[in-house]
């Protein structure tokens, strides 16, 4: 679940790279089509035969994808679930096409992942030295990469693959080698684990003294840093419990009862490591038996028990079963003493575990004191075995070292000649590579001329825009004064003098009275027809500065007629919010136009030209259209003006397509968007 763990959150990250968002549609959808997949088969509602099978058929679309970081994380994360559903072989497969797809790209981060990955298989199984084998191909490779944590991290699972092979010079080294790597990066979660390890690590070797101090600095590190909020779970419990276990191995029970109380105590302990807290529950009640408090025993030890059995680990039952006779002999019942006894020894011998097998002995020879010699025999066989497989353990650590250090070597060597080769070919063909790199240089640098023109080009037009623009701002400012003054001077003084007309008026009833103030209602009609006239005139001053654009195309329209006789027809849509049209695609359309029209006054010999500028939802649909000679488009390559028009389009965000046959004309459509994508804007 670690591992589980640690490859979601990878994913997370490496889904949001840019390098991933500007992938091909395609490629997009072959990503979709995996990620739904996946998805499905991380559902823990789903059957273990539902997960495969969506899991087989992710499989089935990664092996399409192109061999990039996003590829490898598709393998790591199909490969980590197969594995939570017991699918553990098709993990190692999988992790070994890695390290050779790896190997292929030169891609040395997802190589040491893939080496580190099947060092923990290996490790799982207790293959031990193809484990620490492995692991040392992924150290090697970090420290390449000058990658700390990942050489801390890897020389961890090392050290806890020689700790099960009895190793424990060599799981100590291994340890210590890891927070010599740790603590330049000051990862606390590894050096908690390397702490620990160190700990349990110099109990095997009876250094109590060290131990406790490894521990100490294990629980310090699980209170100050609160580990728990990191995905380490009750790893205070942990380290409580170790400290328990060194004060019982140094006989102080009373202390070793305080540590355990604090670990079982623990929030959540049962809930979230049930292991864990059937051994501190174990612990407590045989330091209580040690003591001679009898307190709530023998429940604590069956229900210690009763934990194990539900998780089904095999040596923590033997544990405790041998834990149970201690207890019977204990108090005298030495029925239930042996039965637990033969029991503990009846499931040690099925593990083939020789230290289980030693402790189960040597408490059926507590019990059974008529058979002592016999079991001391064996006892005294299986330690001669325990210490020979010890020693050809570490004999062939030792030798894994050696051979991978004379394999590394001789890669080198083969590194500095396929080098020398390689400098050699390259010195070969340095001179007609320099012919090809002077003759593409200058092929670039020509391109690089026509693109500035066009950039000057721009400018200019864009210049012309403005000026124009200024221009009609000048012309808004003085009429917007005439209109002003106007209303002041002209309509503002008539409706004073008419006001105060009428106000007079509105004293006298003769007829003459009523004449006048006739006279003056009909000055107020004039008055309101002079703000009407003002407010057509705003009016149309809107619409000119709305459509200044559309007065430059058709002053470019007005300019192919005179020098082309071909008919031109053009459609502009009013309803087309140029405001709204972000200025360098104005640009682009009226440099796509004029281009266009260039190039059929050049090759079309056309009679009839048609140009459409028509709106299409947020996008603008331009049509240019031609019955001249037409040209075959499917030729490889492509005219400059074609290239620059293509150009055009691309930078805007949008697309062109063109139809052409020989002798059959020239229909070229675009569409452009009113604003230029995020993507596309040069920065």
């Amino acid at each position: 679940m670690k591992r589980f763990f640690f490859i979601s959150i990878l994913l997370l990250f490496v889904y949001s790279c840019k390098e991933f968002s500007n992938k091909p549609h395609n490629s997009d959808a072959l990503q979709d089509s995996i990620q739904l997949y996946i998805g499905k088969a991380n559902d823990f509602t789903k059957s273990d035969d539902e997960v495969v099978a969506y899991l087989d058929k992710a499989s089935s679309f990664i092996k399409s994808q192109e061999r990039d970081s996003i590829y490898f994380i598709n393998k790591f994360y199909v490969a980590f679930i197969y594995d939570n559903v017991g699918k553990s072989d098709q993990f190692k497969n999988i992790m070994l096409e890695v390290v050779e797809e790896a190997t292929k790209e030169s891609d040395s981060v997802n190589l040491a992942r893939a080496y580190s990955y099947i060092g923990e298989y290996y490790s799982g199984r207790m293959v031990l030295d193809s484990a620490v084998m492995n692991f040392q191909q992924a150290e090697k490779i970090f420290f390449k990469l000058k990658d700390n944590v990942s050489i801390g991290r890897t020389h961890v699972k090392m050290a806890l693959a020689k700790y099960k092979a009895r190793d424990y010079i060599g799981s100590e080294k291994s340890a210590v080698d890891a927070l010599n790597f740790i603590r330049l990066e000051n990862n606390k979660l590894l050096e908690y684990e390397a702490n620990s390890l160190l700990g349990v690590t110099c109990i095997e070797i009876k250094d109590f003294d060290k131990a406790k101090e490894y521990f100490e600095k294990s629980l310090r590190i699980a209170n100050d840093e609160q580990l728990e909020n990191f995905g380490k779970y009750q790893t205070k419990a942990a380290s409580l419990n170790n400290l328990g276990i060194i004060n019982f191995k140094m006989g102080y029970y009373k202390d070793a009862l305080s540590y355990f109380n604090q670990a079982i105590k623990e929030p959540l302990l049962l809930e979230e490591h049930p292991s864990l807290y059937a051994t501190t529950l174990a612990n407590l009640a045989k330091s209580k038996l040690k003591s001679g408090d009898f307190t709530n025993l023998p429940e604590e030890f069956y229900k210690s028990l009763r934990i194990r059995e539900n998780n089904q680990s095999i040596p923590e039952i033997v544990n405790s079963k041998i834990d149970l006779s201690e207890y019977y002999e204990k108090i005298g019942k030495a029925d239930s003493a042996k039965y637990y006894a033969r029991e503990a020894y009846k499931m040690a011998k099925s593990t083939n575990i020789l230290n289980l097998q030693l402790s189960a002995i040597d408490q059926l020879s507590n019990v059974e004191p008529e058979n002592e010699n016999a079991y001391s025999k064996e006892y005294i066989k299986l330690s001669d075995s325990l210490l020979a497989a010890e020693r050809k353990v570490s004999e062939k650590f030792a030798r894994i070292e050696f051979e991978t250090d004379e394999i590394m070597r001789q890669k080198e060597q083969l590194a500095i000649q396929n080098r020398n080769i390689i400098f050699f070919s390259l010195l070969s063909l340095f001179i007609v590579g320099l012919l090809y790199i002077i003759r593409d240089q200058r092929n670039r640098n020509a391109q690089l001329r026509l693109r500035e023109a066009q950039q000057r080009a721009n400018e200019e037009i864009y210049n012309l825009m403005l000026s124009q623009q200024k221009k009609l701002d000048d012309v808004v400012i003085k009429e917007k004064q005439r209109i002003a003054q106007e209303l002041h001077d002209g309509v503002l003084g008539r409706l004073f003098g008419t006001r105060l007309n009428l106000d007079s008026l509105n004293k006298k009833n003769d007829e003459k009275a009523i004449q006048n103030r006739d006279h003056y209602i009909s000055e107020l009609k004039n008055i309101e027809q002079d703000i009407r006239e003002i407010s057509h005139e705003l009016n149309r001053e809107k619409f000119a500065l709305v459509n200044n654009f559309v007065s430059i195309l058709h002053n470019l329209f007005e300019e192919q007629k005179t020098i082309s006789e071909a008919i031109l027809q053009t459609k502009i849509d009013t309803t087309i919010d140029w405001t709204k049209v972000d200025n360098t695609v104005k640009i682009n359309l009226y440099r796509i136009v004029q281009e266009s029209l260039q190039n059929i006054n050049k090759y079309a010999n056309a009679k009839t030209i048609i140009v459409n500028l028509l709106r299409d939802n947020d996008s603008m649909n331009l049509t240019i259209q031609d019955d001249g000679q037409g040209f075959d488009v499917s030729k490889k390559s492509k005219g400059i003006g074609l290239q620059n028009l293509e150009s055009r389009v691309n930078s805007c965000g949008g697309t062109i397509m063109i139809k052409s046959a020989k002798g059959e004309g020239t229909t070229i459509e675009i569409m452009m968007p009113f604003e230029i994508p995020v993507n596309n804007k040069q920065p």
